[in-house]
């Protein structure tokens, strides 16, 4: 089983990257790592790294020197990490993972762009109200699906890495948490759920080469959403609540198949950069849900796991949980969906998922238990140097 670190590629450039590949493998046992080549905003707080201690990344941006001619059909350049892709971040550390037998991963966010989507709204997914989610490029549109592929296709031909961990290939919803974001009613997974389906020109296009009236789709989504938000129905117990998902969805039959189309659009998307990763040499493995666990609604992003499992080369649930028996049921889940697709699995070294040593190395254990090819901790620049520690022990207790 690979054991590695998710690692922002700043935090290589700033701790040096040899000295932070060698702490990751001789110090906590690592043989595996995913190293950003595409991230999006972030400010972090980074306890070890020289410079700055809460790190501000102002928009996302690429760790590399794009290609234009990857770019084609209209499709939008990414914007530059100039001081990352001048130092040549990631071909250095293929480089050292070469050398040091060191399996080596590019985690790559695809669709979560709030630079691109602000500069050209077109590219982004619209909700029922006709509301553009700016960091959201919308997936079943050519342009955004052109850019996917040329960002794969660039990245795999210049840097060369073993496989591609693909983050958000989908569509994200209305709690995006960004800066001073503001809810001022309770939201319930069903108004939720309402508010995460686009209906973009190009959704509606896609919904009608489909058969379906991506029209009516919507104006039932507005009419429910309108009614749940006007009419509170009190705290429901979650367990009741949660109910209202599933319940609307067979009430509406065109709400279903609305939201069973996306998971094509997705499916397609995601095949056609894999074929890119594969001729470039590097496999091709997808995050089914970026924004919430468990995987099982991994759907509400337009991404299912029976047919991302056709479409990639492996899959990777997020195990962000403190108890080893929820990871475990989690990936019995995507194993019985997924079926015997090779399985990597996120887990958190970080506050307050990962209490103590012991907790984590179980989180590990049962991975390990369940068949997992691989874990990668999040996240190398965010830990002090107990957590490090925690991690190495892990790591030994399950090499042992």
């Amino acid at each position: 089983m690979r054991k590695g670190f998710f690692a922002y590629s700043w935090d290589l450039l700033d701790e040096g990257i040899e000295a932070a590949l060698a702490n990751m493998v001789e110090r906590c046992g690592c043989d595996a790592i995913a190293l950003t080549s595409s991230y999006h905003s972030a400010r972090v707080i980074r306890p070890r790294m020289p410079g700055p201690k809460v790190y501000t990344r102002p928009g996302p941006g690429v760790s590399f020197t794009p290609t234009p001619a990857y770019y084609a059909d209209g499709a939008p350049l990414p914007i530059v990490d100039q001081e990352v892709a001048r130092a040549d971040v990631l071909v250095k550390s293929r480089a050292w993972c070469r050398e040091h037998g060191v399996d080596y991963g590019l985690w790559t966010v695809g669709l979560h762009n709030s630079t691109l989507g602000t500069n050209d709204p077109t590219l982004c997914s619209r909700n029922c109200f006709g509301d553009t989610y700016t960091y959201n490029l919308c997936p079943s549109k050519p342009r955004v699906r052109a850019y996917l592929r040329g960002l794969i296709r660039d990245v795999c031909a210049q840097v060369h890495p073993d496989r591609i961990l693909l983050e958000t290939a989908g569509y994200l919803g209305l709690l995006h948490w960004v800066h001073h974001e503001k809810v001022g009613l309770p939201m319930s997974e069903a108004e939720e759920m309402l508010l995460f389906l686009c209906f973009c020109p190009d959704c509606l296009e896609r919904a009608r080469q489909m058969g379906l009236d991506g029209e009516a789709a919507r104006a039932q989504a507005a009419r429910l959403a309108e009614a749940l938000s006007a009419n509170e129905r009190g705290a429901l117990p979650p367990n009741i609540a949660i109910a209202d998902m599933p319940a609307l969805l067979v009430e509406f039959p065109e709400l279903y198949d609305y939201v069973r189309m996306r998971a094509e659009i997705t499916g397609t998307l995601v095949g056609q950069v894999r074929e890119l990763a594969n001729a470039e040499g590097a496999k091709l493995e997808v995050m089914p849900s970026a924004f919430g666990i468990p995987v099982a609604r991994a759907w509400r992003e337009g991404m299912t796991l029976r047919r991302l499992a056709q479409a990639s080369d492996g899959l990777i649930p997020l195990g962000y949980y403190p108890d080893p028996n929820q990871v475990r049921a989690e990936l019995r889940w995507t194993k019985m969906l997924g079926g015997d697709k090779p399985m990597s699995v996120g887990l958190t070294a970080c506050h307050p998922i990962a209490a103590s040593a012991g907790g984590l190395a179980a989180n590990v254990d049962a991975c390990a238990a369940e068949g997992a090819a691989g874990v990668y901790y999040y996240n190398y620049g965010m830990l002090n140097e107990e957590r490090l520690d925690w991690v190495a022990q892990a790591n030994r207790q399950v090499s042992g």
